[in-house]
């Protein structure tokens, strides 16, 4: 099993940029390594985690306020030991935003660093931790180097198993899928014809009322009133002669039988 160290006390003296006062810090530190045994030839993450201490005037404060959109950097080394890795130090860092802003004077927050490592063989490497430095928005804050003990300590164990699951996998390339926009089929539409429609129209005429004009102080009959008192005139006329013809007629006949 690869090793995971303990948190413990590691003085550190820390230097405020540019060319402040110099103060030791006994900071909170742990350095960390897969729980599973690395095989040869696979990426390890090595992590290294600092908190303040606990009592505050030996804590490390902000020189100035930190906005939760402050970016907070943290940039580091560690050195590791033993032949399954060169001994050749590995820097490695974090960046991290504040939930929260932080007042001048008050403990500045401290990313948690991280490193990856590549042992050629295997066996027992040892990983120390070095120096390091804190930046806000791009700018030093504080340069900070461990004491004559040296910084934070931890064993990596090399196995000839599976790979760590805590190993950061190679880069695999994602297929990129392209979309693609269906095309609408067109639909053959049958015309439907229109159906005739025939109105029929019944013209029912209604006659001409005709009115009948009754004459200024004629009858009020109804009939006649067209004729006037010349038309009354006739009618007497008409009725005396054929009185007269009939009488006439009746004593034509009588006079023959008399002769006779």
């Amino acid at each position: 099993m690869a090793a995971l160290a303990t948190p413990v006390d590691v003085v550190y003296s820390c230097t405020a940029q540019p060319g402040g006062v110099a103060s030791n810090v006994p900071f909170q530190m742990e350095l960390k390594t897969p729980a599973v045994q690395p095989s040869p030839s696979a990426t390890v993450t090595v992590t290294w985690e600092i908190r303040q201490p606990t009592a505050t005037p030996s804590q490390l404060l902000a020189t100035a306020a930190i906005t939760p959109s402050s970016a907070v950097v943290a940039e580091g080394t560690v050195t590791p030991s033993g032949s399954p890795v060169p001994s050749t130090a590995v820097t490695g860092g974090a960046t991290a935003s504040p939930y929260m802003t932080v007042s001048p004077n008050s403990p500045m927050p401290l990313p948690t660093m991280t490193f990856l490592v590549r042992p050629t063989a295997t066996g027992t490497v040892a990983l120390k931790g070095g120096g390091f430095s804190l930046k806000v928005n791009g700018a030093a804050w504080y340069e900070c180097v461990p004491g004559a003990s040296g910084g934070p300590s931890v064993n990596l164990v090399v196995g000839t198993g599976t790979p760590s699951t805590s190993s950061t996998p190679s880069t695999t390339s994602t297929p990129t899928t392209t979309p693609t926009t269906p095309t609408p089929t067109p639909t053959k539409t049958t015309a439907t014809p229109k159906q005739t429609k025939t109105s029929y129209v019944t013209v029912v005429e209604t006659p001409t009322k005709r009115s009948s004009k009754t004459p200024k102080a004629g009858a009020n009959t109804g009939s006649g009133g067209e004729m006037g008192p010349d038309g009354r005139m006739f009618v007497l006329v008409g009725s005396a002669l054929i009185l007269a013809a009939g009488a006439g007629g009746l004593a034509m006949r009588r006079r023959g039988a008399t002769q006779g």
